[in-house]
This record gives C-alpha cells, sequence and structure tokens, in this order.
C-alpha cells in the first residue's frame, strides 16, 4: 500500500515537472527569434575564443578568453557552454534556445527543490510555475550573456539539493559528489556562485525545528568541507589569473557614481535603498519592466527616498521571518533571496540595477511564495470558491506566459529593444548608445551618428560612447562626411586616451578624410606621422602599415606608399589589405606581372574575402 502510494506521489511529481517545464518554454520559446544584443557581440558572437571547441580547456587558465576587448572575467564553466552552443551554430537561435532549455531546467529543479522541502506537491508547483512564466526573468533568458545567471542557479540549486540530501542521510558519495558539482558550476558560471557554503548552512539551521545540537554541526560542517574547498579554490585561481580574489568596496574615489569603479561604497548602498522596493514590486507586478531602467543616485543615506526604502525592506524582512505557519520555509527563502542578491547590491557596477540580476532572488522569492500558498489558498477558497480560485491561476499564468512572449519578442532587433527604452527615458545616454551601436553594426553608418552624439552629449566622459562617435564619424561616406567634427571629436577622444594605438588610427582615419574632402598635403603628412607613431606605442599591425600607404598615396607617392606595404610585408605582415593594396599599387606604378602574382597571393589566402573577389574583378575588367 505504501509502495502503490509513493509510485502515485512519484508519478505526479514528474507529470508536473513536465508541466512546468513545457510552460516556461512557451512562455519564453520566442526568444529564439531573437538577435544577438548589447554585451552579446562582444562576449559571445564576435569572441573568437568561443567558436573553438579546442579551446574548452583553456576557458579554464585563461581569463582573457571572456571577451573582445572589454576585459578579463574568469567563468570558465560559461564559456564552456557558449562553445558548445556555437559548434551545433554560431547563429543566435542556438545560443537563445541553450537558455530557454537551461530557464525550464532551473524552474524544474526549483520544484523538485522546494517540494523536498515543503512535501507538498501543489504549493512547490505553484510556486516554480510562478518562476518559470514570470515576464522578470525576460532579460536573463533573452540576453545570450546573461547565460551566468542561469547557469548559477542550476549550479545553486543542485549544491542544496544535494545537501539536502546529505542532511538528511538519504544518500553519501553522492550527495558529496552533487554539492561539488553544483559549486563548481556555479562558481565557474558567475562570482555570485562562492555563496553556496552560506546557503548550505541557512538550509540546515532553517529547516530544523530546533537549534542543532554537535552531532548535526558536526555532520554540516563534514558536508562543507567539499564546497568550502571547491570556493577557495576558485578564489585562489582568481587570485593567480586575475590578479585579485574579490573586489575592492572601500577607498573608490566616489567622483563619477555612473560608473562602477567611480561609485563609493555609501553612494552605491544609498541608491540600492530606493531600488530595491522597485524590485519587490516587479516580483508581485511585472508593469514596468525595463532592460535600461531608470537610476537616480544617492550620495547620502539621510535622503528620505533612501530611509522609506530600506525601512520598507527592512519591514518586509522582519515579517517573513517572524515565526507562524510554515515559518522555516519563508526564513529560507527570504535567506535565499538576501545572500544571493547581497554581492549586486553591494558591488558598485556600471549597471547599478539590470532585470537579469532578479533571477537567482526570484528563487527564494518562490520559496516563500510556497510557504504562504496553503493559507492564501485556504483563505482565496472561501472567498470566490475552489473554481473561480483555479480559474484566476489559469488566467495569470496565461497573463505571464503573453508578456513573458512579448518581451522576448523586443530582442528579435536590437534597434527596436533601445528605441522602445527611449520612449519611456529618452535621456538614458545607455540607450542612445545602444541605438547607435547596433545601428553602427547594421552597417547604418548615417542613422548610428546622431544616437551617438546624443549619448556622448548625455555622459562626455565615457570612453567608449566616445570611441564609438568618433568611429561612426570617420566611416562616413564622403558625400555625407563631417571633417571638422570628425577632426574634432578624435582629437579630444586621443586628449583623453593618449597611448590607446585604436584611437590613434581614428585620428589618422579623420586626417584622411579631411585631406580628401578638403585637398592640401598637411592633412595626409599629418596621418602619415600619426600611423607610424602607432609603432612606437604598441605591437605592429599590418593595418598601420597600410594607413601610412593610404597617406602617402594621398600624396600622389606611389612609391612611397609601396614602401610602407614592402615594409608590413617584411615584418610577416601580411594581411589581405595590405597584399590587395600593394597589387593596385604595382598597377599604377606600371608593374602588371608583379601586380597580378600578389593578387593572386591574396587569393590563395584569403580566396572567399569579398573585397579579394571585387579586386579580382577590377582587374580583370579591360582598360578603358
Amino acid at each position: 500500500m505504501i509502495v502503490a502510494a509513493r509510485a502515485i506521489v512519484q508519478r505526479r511529481q514528474r507529470l508536473v515537472a513536465l508541466g512546468i517545464a513545457l510552460l516556461a518554454v512557451l512562455a519564453y520559446g520566442a526568444a529564439l527569434g531573437g538577435d544577438y544584443v548589447f554585451d552579446d557581440v562582444h562576449s559571445v558572437s564576435a569572441n573568437p575564443a568561443l567558436h573553438d571547441l579546442g579551446n574548452l580547456p583553456s576557458f579554464w587558465i585563461d581569463p582573457a578568453a571572456f571577451s573582445v576587448g572589454i576585459g578579463k572575467m574568469y567563468r570558465p564553466a560559461l564559456l564552456s557552454t557558449f562553445a558548445l552552443n556555437l559548434a551545433i551554430s554560431p547563429e543566435a537561435w542556438s545560443c537563445k534556445a541553450g537558455n530557454v532549455l537551461l530557464h525550464a531546467l532551473v524552474a524544474v529543479l526549483a520544484f523538485q527543490w522546494i517540494w523536498r522541502l515543503a512535501r507538498r506537491v501543489w504549493p512547490a508547483a505553484i510556486a516554480a510555475l510562478w518562476f518559470g512564466v514570470h515576464p522578470l526573468a525576460s532579460e536573463a533568458i533573452n540576453l545570450v550573456s546573461a547565460r551566468s545567471e542561469l547557469l548559477a542557479a542550476v549550479g545553486l540549486l543542485v549544491g542544496l539539493h544535494a545537501h539536502l540530501s546529505w542532511q538528511r542521510r538519504s544518500s553519501g558519495a553522492w550527495a558529496m559528489f552533487g554539492m561539488v558539482a553544483g559549486t563548481v558550476l556555479a562558481c565557474g558560471s558567475k562570482e555570485t556562485g562562492v555563496v553556496l557554503p552560506v546557503l548550505c548552512v541557512a538550509q540546515a539551521v532553517c529547516l530544523r525545528h530546533a537549534w542543532p545540537d554537535r552531532a548535526a554541526w558536526r555532520r554540516l560542517l563534514l558536508g562543507l568541507v567539499p564546497v568550502v574547498a571547491v570556493v577557495l579554490g576558485y578564489l585562489i585561481a582568481r587570485k593567480l589569473l586575475l590578479g585579485t580574489a574579490t573586489v575592492q568596496l572601500l577607498g573608490r574615489v566616489g567622483d563619477d557614481p555612473t560608473s562602477g569603479h567611480g561609485r563609493s561604497l555609501a553612494t552605491q548602498l544609498a541608491t540600492m535603498g530606493t531600488l530595491l522596493p522597485g524590485v519587490v514590486q516587479q516580483m508581485l507586478l511585472p508593469l514596468r519592466l525595463s532592460f535600461d531602467p531608470v537610476v537616480v543616485f544617492r550620495p547620502s543615506f539621510y535622503a528620505p527616498a533612501v530611509l522609506l526604502g530600506w525601512g520598507a525592506l527592512a519591514v518586509l524582512t522582519v515579517l517573513l521571518l517572524w515565526p507562524g505557519p510554515n515559518a522555516r520555509l519563508r526564513r529560507l527563502g527570504i535567506v535565499f533571496a538576501w545572500v544571493v542578491a547581497l554581492p549586486w547590491i553591494v558591488v558598485p557596477l556600471n549597471m547599478p540595477l539590470a532585470e537579469h540580476r532578479f533571477y537567482g532572488p526570484m528563487l527564494g522569492a518562490a520559496l516563500v511564495l510556497a510557504s504562504m500558498w496553503p493559507r492564501l489558498q485556504a483563505l482565496l477558497r472561501r472567498a470566490i470558491g475552489n473554481r473561480a480560485l483555479v480559474a484566476g491561476v489559469a488566467a495569470l499564468a496565461v497573463l505571464a506566459i503573453v508578456r513573458s512572449a512579448d518581451r522576448s519578442l523586443l530582442y528579435r532587433d536590437e534597434r527596436d529593444l533601445w528605441s522602445a527604452e527611449l520612449e519611456h527615458n529618452p535621456t538614458s545616454f545607455r540607450s542612445w548608445w545602444g541605438l547607435g551601436t547596433a545601428r553602427l553594426r547594421a552597417n547604418d553608418v548615417a542613422g548610428s551618428l546622431e544616437p551617438l552624439a546624443k549619448a556622448h552629449a548625455l555622459y562626455p566622459v565615457h570612453f567608449d560612447t566616445h570611441r564609438n562617435f568618433a568611429e561612426a564619424l570617420v566611416s562616413l561616406p564622403d558625400g555625407i562626411a563631417e571633417p571638422e567634427r570628425a577632426l574634432a571629436v578624435c582629437a579630444a577622444l586621443a586628449a583623453s586616451s593618449p597611448r590607446d594605438p585604436w584611437v590613434r588610427t581614428l585620428q589618422v582615419q579623420a586626417e584622411l578624410q579631411a585631406g580628401r574632402l578638403r585637398g592640401g598635403r598637411d592633412h595626409f603628412e599629418r596621418a602619415e606621422q600619426l600611423a607610424l607613431s602607432c609603432l612606437a606605442i604598441a605591437e605592429a599591425k599590418g593595418y598601420v602599415y597600410w594607413l601610412a600607404a593610404t597617406a602617402r598615396r594621398g600624396l600622389s607617392d606611389a612609391a612611397g606608399a609601396l614602401v610602407h606595404l614592402d615594409a608590413s610585408i617584411a615584418r610577416g605582415l601580411a594581411t589581405t589589405s595590405v597584399r590587395l593594396e600593394r597589387a593596385v599599387l604595382l598597377r599604377e606604378l606600371g608593374r602588371h606581372a608583379d601586380a597580378r602574382a600578389e593578387l593572386l597571393r591574396a587569393q590563395r589566402e584569403a580566396p572567399f574575402d569579398p573585397a579579394v573577389m571585387q579586386a579580382l574583378q577590377t582587374f580583370a575588367a579591360p582598360g578603358r
């Protein structure tokens, strides 16, 4: 009889878990139609390290593989999953599908975890369903680079499942293996994975009817040994590979709160006091979701909004910790939410508020919901009846699914995403910047110019915005180019970063543009000097020699231009652009056989390069 009843419960669990997974996929299946947006470009699609499965081992020892030109981060498990996705297809749908499936897995793991804690199927199912279809998860799922949140959640839940088995003595070696695997996955996906030991202690303490005795503490600590060992190993690896195990909190100058490194700890905490109540509100009623939320920085705790915000959070926390029905689950849920959120609450990041960071804390909120659902269900049944309650839950689930799908549709085109953000926050430099860079990547140089100009005007000291603005100006076709503006913007950028070789090449392009449109030798001579000066501040590149040759050619000195290209080839920098330019120059100098030979070498090295194919057609055309 007991065996039969257990089989029925297990079958019901499997069916419920399958239903939750399917509804989570239904809510976010539209994500597969999205494109790479914002951080996805530099960290995933344009990251060459991820497009070769042979690099999988290097992800665990090379933090530079994280991104292209942005910085180093140590997230080896995350990079490994990206590489596997890109091996299936480099298109965005592959990585988006991975995110959707990971989210469904998190929802199922959450259901199983909550059921094991509450021993009630339907409260666990309602809580996991709420999590699985909630629109607030849209950024974590649709932003490929935010997969770190999904993977970290998987790692935390696997570790907590295993720790629960260890505490209940339902398994030994497998529980230990699960804790280690969960810790490796959580830490290898996101820095917040280091909180897993704290969550294990909270789970052990909050779920007991009485304070643990000596034997219970001994088993708890014994189970934590491998988890803590993995966390310490991860922190040591960060210290060795990045030079720091954690981040600096104290001693920040606080002179520019809009950037993470320029925001003091006091400003960070005061600002979060006004933002976090809005997060709680969005968990309950997700109406004002935003890819770029409005943030008002608060330098002092004495502002009424800051005191009110932190006061409201304190009152809510005390109420959820208060004794009463299912208090143990409520306490674990609120501790989980605070512990997972604490790193990004305390650490000043460039974006102090981002939707994808709510993903982990929502798991804690789901546990709180499961603890409150039996009483809430009883109250609603008495008030509206069971049928109305079921219909209401179904209607809310449908609304959430529709809202989540609608949010996912915004990610089909990054230009649409940023345009929607500008409708509710037209003074956001990040939205103007995002719109400008998205248009720039879509080869709409003219359309990118004014958004980037507005972004730069709103935040003049933001280097990347300034750089992208300069890139757009020097990329304008000569018919609509603004050489005076390009020269001024590039000169100001060079003044802010005088030893940046890429910035200096932008100056070269601005001088070349001015030389073509204004005429005169001065611009071409300055362009040549600036190009060659890059050799003194950075590793030699064929592009630098190509720029110098272009400047010399602007001076009608084909032979001098050829000297620069020959120097590039002599240093082993025979890029396709260098060879093609050399072929053109040789042809101009009447050395047709040498020109054809150079062009054939370029064809052998890059047979499918559009520039090579265009050059072949040009050389094959009969002379006039």
